[in-house]
């Protein structure tokens, strides 16, 4: 199963404009994705072990495997991209 971790934070002013459209891009074009946001000051440790030290951070993966990392500058339309291949 094809998964999406988002990493954002409270003070991180991309992620805030960038989240919502994301998070509905990906719902609305690839419904059976798996979705996880994750505030890396609440889960620092799971931030640490996935190695997230910059904000935004969007991982794709399959089967709980990285496939796809994205970081602090990206588009949605990359995002999309990279699922539409990963769930062909």
């Amino acid at each position: 199963m094809t998964g999406l971790i988002y990493f954002t934070g409270k003070t991180c002013g991309v992620c805030r404009a960038l989240k919502p459209k994301l998070l509905e891009a990906v719902q609305e074009n690839f419904p059976d994705v798996r979705i996880r946001v994750v505030d890396v000051e609440e889960e620092t440790e799971f931030a640490g072990q996935s190695m997230v030290f910059t904000l935004p951070v969007v991982i794709l993966t399959s089967n709980s495997k990285e496939l796809h990392r994205f970081a602090r500058s990206f588009s949605v339309y990359e995002v999309l991209k990279k699922l539409e291949r990963l769930t062909a």
